[in-house]
């Protein structure tokens, strides 16, 4: 999810603008101990948000997933994800408050913060990077998030250390790549982040403290035009895994950490994406959304199976949660209907010649491969081979999406 121009196109206006399409230099082509034997630590990417996200005492994050039933019971609502009177708010997924980039010792500097553990063999992780280099400009930041539901097992990740610790970046050997294996939970149910085939979900992140500090911050995926690959789904393992065609999707975006220098943490196929244009195109407005109510009604409609509200500066009024975001915090809430995903197929030839992104063919579809499917025993599963031995239904083992900060009197971020 690369939006190295999308300053271009989101503030035209003024030196301030120009000066920021120059200076969004991508991530520097490094990364910290990035060499094959050596320590594990982290991508540039993450370096970067660590750098742009202050993670000092009290600045906790809180992150939360909630699904709708479906078919829908008395009680709930397809417009009230949080409930209301007389409505019960969705069943939560994961939900955690925890201060970001922690370290991990002895093992170094983590790329996952740990969320929540499902079961014995199944832990929800987040990715936060940041694509730009943290010292200019300093009044946007952006930040992709990817959720996974991973294996616990994998390169003994819970051997190293006690159940629900960070997780360690992917190139290298053992403890190196601890989120590179999705679960594969006995519970075939327990295997994928949210029921592929149930109802709505709804994705909050609250509460990110940006150095600097800036005195507003406004969060935004609309807008960001067709440089701006802002949403995807993907199944089974982070290299091997194959992307949903979701609703707007285009095959053709960037492959899995393709902007750091080790080609052996490259996914094996580029990503298939939402772009900024189709999330547009396909995206409630958000002025259509009840900010105070947190209300998305008229929006049960396959042509509008996205939504996003802005949730920055909440330092005043009602707020469905605690922590409240104080002045420049950012903020925000991303829903996903079930018309975007439901009955999807897996694109299974994402490759395009060139750097632009092409349609989705009939000829690239297949139906996705059963979730946490089997195969021989893993030598990165230790100890042994704690998979399950039975197919299940497909899944979704990763959820990413790009969100773009733009910031007010931002000070000078440390180097």
């Amino acid at each position: 999810m690369k939006k190295a121009l999308v300053a271009c196109a989101v503030l035209v206006a003024g030196a301030i603008a120009l000066a920021a399409c120059n200076g969004l230099a991508g991530l520097g082509n490094q990364t910290v101990d990035s060499t094959a034997l050596g320590p594990p630590g982290v991508t540039k990417g993450r370096d970067n948000a660590a750098r742009t996200i202050d993670n000092g005492p009290g600045k906790e994050v809180q992150v939360y997933l909630a699904q709708c039933p479906e078919p829908l019971p008395p009680g709930f609502s397809r417009c009230l994800p949080f409930g209301g009177v007389g409505i019960l708010p969705w069943p939560v997924v994961a939900v955690r408050s925890f201060v970001p980039f922690e370290s991990s010792p002895p093992n170094g500097p983590s790329e996952y913060d740990w969320i929540q553990t499902i079961s014995f063999d199944d832990e929800i992780c987040l990715g936060m990077r940041t694509p730009v280099e943290p010292n200019f400009p300093l009044q946007f930041t952006q930040v992709e998030f990817s959720l996974r539901c991973v294996s616990p097992w994998a390169y003994g990740h819970t051997i190293i250390g006690p159940p629900g610790q960070d997780y360690l970046y992917f190139p290298g050997p053992p403890p190196a790549g601890q989120a590179d294996y999705p679960s594969n939970d006995p519970n075939i149910n327990s295997r994928s982040l949210f029921d592929r085939a149930g109802g709505d979900i709804i994705i909050w992140v609250q509460g990110l403290d940006f150095s600097g500090p800036p005195s507003t911050t406004n969060a935004y995926m609309n807008t960001l035009g067709p440089t701006g690959w802002v949403l995807f789904m993907r199944d089974n393992a982070f290299r091997s895994g194959r992307f949903y065609n979701i609703i707007g999707a285009l095959k053709g975006a960037p492959r899995a950490f393709a902007d750091t220098p080790n080609p052996a943490d490259d996914g094996f196929f580029e990503s298939v994406q939402v772009n900024g244009d189709n999330f547009d195109a396909f995206s409630e407005p958000s002025g259509n959304i009840d900010p105070v109510a947190l209300s998305f009604c008229g929006i049960p409609n396959p042509a509008r199976p996205y939504a996003f509200l802005d949730r920055s500066n909440l330092s005043e009024g009602p707020d469905p949660f605690a922590p409240r975001a104080g002045p420049g915090q950012g903020g925000f809430m991303l829903l996903i209907h079930r018309e975007a995903f439901v009955g999807a197929q897996v694109v299974v030839n994402p490759n395009v010649p060139g750097p632009l992104p092409a349609p989705v063919l009939a000829g690239d579809l297949f139906g996705p491969p059963p979730s946490g499917y089997d195969s021989n025993p893993l030598p990165a599963i230790d100890p042994g081979d704690r998979r399950s031995r039975v197919d299940g239904p497909a899944g979704i083992h990763e959820l990413g999406f790009s969100v773009f900060f733009i910031h007010g009197s931002r000070q000078t971020i440390p180097t």
